[in-house]
């Protein structure tokens, strides 16, 4: 990205560093729960709240990338992820017995 002129790529080329970024913040975020499992709790972590953490991240680099980062937009981000989060919790499907 840093050789090439944004105003002459597609679109598409434009979100693939972010979707890539994702892809590497959430695995990080797994590696990081492997070895906290492994080596000081037998408790697993949130994968959910991973996802959560990541998109935020994202969001929040997008959002600086555009210019368009304030206070505002922070606090917008993290309403609608905190609501998001709470509703996959809602929505999680138990296997019942």
């Amino acid at each position: 990205m840093a050789i090439t002129s944004p105003d002459r790529l597609p679109v598409v080329m434009l979100i693939v560093p972010f979707v890539l970024l994702f892809m590497g913040c959430f695995s990080l975020w797994g590696l990081a729960q492997d070895v906290r499992v492994k080596y000081f709790s037998g408790a697993r972590g949130s994968r959910r709240l991973g996802a959560v953490i990541c998109l935020s991240t994202v969001l929040m680099l997008v959002l600086q990338s555009l210019g368009q980062l304030a206070l505002r937009d922070v606090i917008t981000v993290a309403a609608i992820l905190c609501v998001g989060y709470l509703y996959m919790g809602r929505l999680s499907i138990v296997k019942r017995t």
